[in-house]
């Protein structure tokens, strides 16, 4: 090995894959761009719903011809509009109408005799708007029949308050000498999204190298000369494998300076209200880096293998599904509670270990295990890698 020839090959295959429009669209472009797009569009959707719902809701009532006070009172609601089309049911599904009210039969009989009278909202299952007005107009029945509620037990000589005996209020336990981590649902959220995109852009940002790398020298006929040079094969090889480890770190910055940067321009849809310490960032970094060099080097050892550039895309692209299962998994796990055992489970020790530092939980064998099992597990790679490397039969395989 020789460190000369190494930074040589390094610096070669460095202004290759930069010269290449496919590295910084799918290494550096995409990982920027969807994360904001993604919540600016999906922030657009959620105000167009939102004002539409603003303006008055329209919907129908089938009383089958009871004359009932809830008629009345929903009428006399603000923001909604009661139509009468002669087909309510094709009304709602031309969309004319949001929902249909189905007052049941005895509806106001029911009432005034003080017994449940049954009302049943019709919506469409294929509008969201409608699903969304009727949880409106369900509210406004709500208040007709607290109203109700109301006048029964004046009748009774009841004041409400009495049927009321506890008020439930929530907080978090926030132990004395730390900080709160913020929102419960954003904290749950960042516990996912961080993790993944931290497993999974290594491979979208170090893919496009990899295969160039190694299966595109095959295309180009250009591997064949390079290793004719003066360079040993683990110069040669140690050169490629910090390419693509540079452009999956990349993909990884990338893709979290635009979860960032979404944060900014939608953030109603992607809140980043939560603090991460110092201790558990250097964490996070370790944990992903070492991730990164695994995969960096499996990438190039199928690309190596492959005949072709079409190959080494139908061999590599699986490992996203693959990465992306641990995090699933971990989506509902109780952090409190996880086993030992776990953190022998590769990739998805890599996980837990995230999601457990991101809520300031540090504990030193879940991260001795999960370190000593990654760091293996790149000697591992880098000795796959080596092997296959060394391979005449791999390397020339047509």
């Amino acid at each position: 090995m020789n460190y000369k020839h190494i930074s040589i090959v390094f610096k070669k295959e460095l202004k290759d894959i930069f010269r290449d429009k496919r590295t910084w669209i799918a290494g550096v472009l995409i990982p920027v761009l969807v994360f904001p797009l993604m919540f600016y569009l999906m922030g657009i959707g959620k105000t167009k719903m939102e004002s539409n719902l603003q303006n008055d809701i329209h919907i129908a009532i089938e009383a089958k011809g009871q004359e009932a006070e809830i008629i009345g009172f929903i009428e006399e609601m603000e923001g909604i509009i009661v139509m009468k089309p002669e087909d309510p049911y094709l009304a709602l599904e031309n969309g004319e109408v949001k929902t249909v009210l189905v007052l049941g039969d005895n509806f106001q009989e029911n009432i005034v005799n003080e017994k449940p009278a049954e009302i049943k909202l019709m919506y469409d299952e294929v509008s969201s708007e409608s699903s969304m007005a009727s949880s409106v107009v369900e509210n406004a029945i709500r208040a007709y029949s607290e109203g109700v509620t109301l006048t029964r037990l004046s009748k009774l000589g009841i004041t409400p308050e009495v049927l009321q005996p506890t008020v439930i209020s929530w907080e978090a336990y926030v132990p004395e000498g730390q900080e709160s981590k913020g929102d419960g649902a954003v904290l749950m959220m960042m516990t996912f999204l961080l993790p993944f995109l931290l497993m999974l852009y290594p491979v979208v940002g170090g893919m496009p190298a990899a295969i160039d790398l190694g299966s595109g020298e095959k295309e180009r006929l250009s591997l064949e000369p390079l290793l004719s040079t003066g360079a040993d094969r683990l110069s040669i090889l140690i050169g490629k494998y910090l390419t693509i480890l540079l452009a999956s770190v990349i993909g990884v910055v990338t893709s979290l300076g635009g979860l960032v940067a979404a944060s900014k321009i939608s953030p109603e849809m992607m809140p980043m209200g939560f603090k991460i310490s110092p201790l558990a960032l250097t964490i996070l970094i370790s944990i992903s880096l070492l991730i990164a060099m695994m995969l960096s080097g499996i990438m190039l050892s199928i690309s190596v293998f492959a005949k072709s550039y079409k190959e080494a895309g139908t061999y590599l692209s699986p490992i996203t599904i693959i990465l992306m299962i641990p995090a699933y998994l971990t989506m509902f796990m109780d952090l409190k509670r996880l086993s030992t055992p776990l953190f022998f489970v590769p990739l998805l020790n890599a996980v837990l270990l995230m999601k457990e530092v991101l809520v300031d939980i540090i504990n030193p064998l879940h991260i001795a295990i999960t370190f000593s099992m990654c760091i293996a597990l790149v000697v591992a790679s880098l000795a796959f890698t080596k092997y296959m490397f060394s391979k005449e039969s791999v390397i020339f395989r047509s």
